[in-house]
């Protein structure tokens, strides 16, 4: 079984931010959360801010779709 990895993990593991950019990312999204907006993902946060690019939140979310048909 193929264990579960956060998005910011996969993001640093395929060169597409550092992370401090995850951190910043997380800190975004903690902020919004608390102020009582609607949850934002962090690949969302991330694209919006400039961290990454739209191809590489696609490249993420395909790994995602990989690791998740591996596991069955």
């Amino acid at each position: 079984m193929h264990s579960y990895e956060p998005f910011g993990k996969i993001a640093i593991k395929l060169g597409a931010c550092t992370p401090e950019d995850v951190e910043k990312a997380l800190e975004i999204q903690r902020r919004l959360t608390d102020s009582g907006l609607e949850h934002k993902l962090i690949g969302m946060i991330m694209l919006e801010a400039g961290m990454i690019s739209s191809a590489q939140l696609i490249e993420i979310l395909r790994y995602y779709e990989k690791s998740s048909s591996v596991s069955g």
